[in-house]
């Protein structure tokens, strides 16, 4: 029963995630021109392998199960030791197949979106930087500041590993705008 409710857990999760990207890609007005409609080929991808992965985690799911009416205390030592390497393996295959998912999410919900998040992430941080530079409490500034630019830093790197290109404008601007 728990292994049917954890896989649906996961597969709804993922559809709503992927509902509500595609929801504020709808309402959002499209810009004409260079970069201004989203790959659907990409998103199209994008899909097919939170499909594969969702895929993958519920035959695990399924895999995972023990025979009915025998519990670990019923097996020998060595069995048991064998079943905790088997749940130990399926586990570390949950854990990349999430991991894929999440990636993939991320590529569904774009530039724009990500770098939204982003900046709501680091804003509390800025707003704390600034209060330090007021108090002079440079030491901690200067400590927030490393913070900042290694969320900054981070950022930048999953978007290139994901192949998500940077946008045309600064970040605040209104659509279509360029510096």
């Amino acid at each position: 029963m728990k292994r049917y409710l954890i896989s649906a857990v996961v597969v709804l999760t993922v559809l709503a995630v992927t509902w509500a990207v595609f929801g504020q890609e709808a309402e959002r007005p499209r810009e004409a021109g260079r970069g201004g409609f989203r790959n659907i080929e990409a998103q199209q991808k994008a899909i097919a392998a939170i499909q594969e992965q969702v895929a993958k985690l519920k035959a695990g799911l399924d895999a995972s199960a023990m025979p009915a009416g025998q519990s670990l205390q019923d097996l020998s030592e060595e069995e048991r030791t064998k079943m905790r390497e088997k749940f130990m393996k399926m586990r570390e295959d949950q854990q990349q197949a999430i991991a894929a998912i999440e990636q993939q999410i991320m590529i569904l919900k774009g530039r724009r979106q990500l770098q939204q998040e982003q900046e709501a992430s680091i804003a509390e941080l800025q707003d704390i930087q600034a209060l330090a530079k007021k108090e002079n409490a440079a030491e901690t500034a200067k400590r927030i500041e490393d913070i900042i630019a290694k969320k900054n830093k981070t950022f930048e790197e999953t978007m290139q590993k994901l192949g998500i290109p940077e946008m045309r404008g600064r970040p605040g601007q209104g659509q279509g705008q360029q510096p």
